[in-house]
């Protein structure tokens, strides 16, 4: 009778997230709905994409990651272009620190045009952490009478692994570790 209740890890970030609410079964997403994508860059860490949708009544599905590393831009974004042929976007958001162009006195070409050039324009996201990790908790609310806005398609497992382990910062608890496998949540 109280299998509803839980109690979450001390520390995590978002307590409110329940595999057996927020995770869903795939199914086709109608062309009609709008898609978007989101990357967070990394090479020796792990990069992360994740493509959502939005039905008509408001629920989000991310329903695609993409998730690895030692790849460079241009093949991570191959690999993005690839698993995306034949839908459209209204957006594709990146880190803005993948435009940086210069670093220590040195000019070369940013991460975003890398990924441009292999078909995947983005634009910069914003990085207010705070206002992120808000979202983040408003659209994983749920109660009895209220299912979640945000759902994971099963097939996302390292966002399904890694979202519920994600711990807050010690130093600023409104915020999450960044030193931690946060890559999907980045995104």
């Amino acid at each position: 009778e109280a299998q509803h209740e839980r109690t979450p890890p001390e520390g995590q970030a978002f307590p409110e997230f329940d595999p057996s609410v927020h995770v869903c079964e795939p199914f086709p997403i109608p062309e009609s709905w709008p898609r978007w994508r989101a990357v967070d860059y990394g090479y020796a860490v792990p990069y992360g994409h994740l493509w959502f949708a939005r039905s008509p009544v408001g629920r989000i599905y991310a329903y695609r990651e993409g998730y690895g590393q030692r790849k460079t831009a241009g093949e991570q974004a191959y690999a993005m272009r690839l698993a995306s042929a034949g839908e459209k976007y209204f957006v594709s958001v990146g880190d803005p620190a993948m435009w940086a162009s210069q670093r220590e006195g040195q000019r070369f070409q940013s991460v975003a045009d890398q990924y441009g050039e292999m078909g995947v324009q983005l634009t910069p996201a914003t990085n207010e952490r705070l206002a992120g990790k808000a979202l983040v908790h408003r659209a994983m609310e749920w109660g009895e009478q209220a299912p979640p806005v945000l759902q994971v398609f099963r097939t996302c497992h390292n966002l399904i692994r890694t979202l519920p382990m994600l711990p807050v910062d010690p130093n600023k608890p409104e915020d999450v570790d960044t030193t931690a496998e946060d890559h999907l949540y980045d995104a």
